[in-house]
């Protein structure tokens, strides 16, 4: 079985946070949520209270097969935040996937992970991010995906499920949830 960790942390856009998490969920795929604070449960931008399931100084030495960073006003708060930073980094370079949205990609431009990829993020942080296309809902680099904030949630979590499940699995997800007509 595949495992995923999805940080979580306060002021997170809330689609964006709970679109992989439930994709995911539905797949088979063992997701465990982190909180970035002391406190398991968080507190959305939209006021939306979230239980993570650990802290992430618990979470972050365990294996995962994908690592995923939903975005959010909050995401600003944890740039600079070294753990995270090189969780994210030996997360890339051990080849495992690691995914992010709307201002996310920040976070992973910093750990150094989007150095000549190309990428995507929400329209307020696109012009700090190298190679980024702004046209694009997601872009999938290596073992990197990015997406642009909570309209393409379902797309990039379906991005993320197809590359840790395969098409087949995506596609019955997405059929299952009436994605795309």
């Amino acid at each position: 079985m595949k495992k995923a960790l999805v940080i979580l942390f306060d002021k997170v856009e809330e689609l964006e946070a709970v679109a992989p998490i439930d994709i995911l969920r539905r797949a088979g795929v063992d997701v465990t949520t982190a909180s970035l604070h002391d406190e398991l449960q968080i507190v959305g931008r939209s006021g939306i209270a979230m239980d993570c399931d650990e802290l992430f100084d618990e979470a972050r030495g365990s294996f995962y097969d994908a690592i995923i960073l939903p975005g959010g006003p909050g995401t600003y708060e944890h740039i600079g935040f070294e753990p995270l930073l090189k969780a994210l980094k030996d997360q890339h370079d051990a080849g495992r996937l690691v995914a992010a949205i709307c201002a996310a990609p920040l976070l992973l431009e910093e750990a150094g992970i989007l150095e000549g990829r190309k990428c995507t993020a929400h329209t307020s942080v696109i012009g700090k991010l190298k190679n980024c296309d702004s046209s694009a809902p997601v872009v999938t680099d290596g073992n990197v995906i990015t997406s642009r904030g909570a309209g393409t949630a379902v797309e990039f979590a379906l991005a993320v499920l197809e590359r840790l499940e395969g098409p087949e699995s995506a596609a019955e997800v997405a059929a299952s949830i009436c994605f795309g007509g």
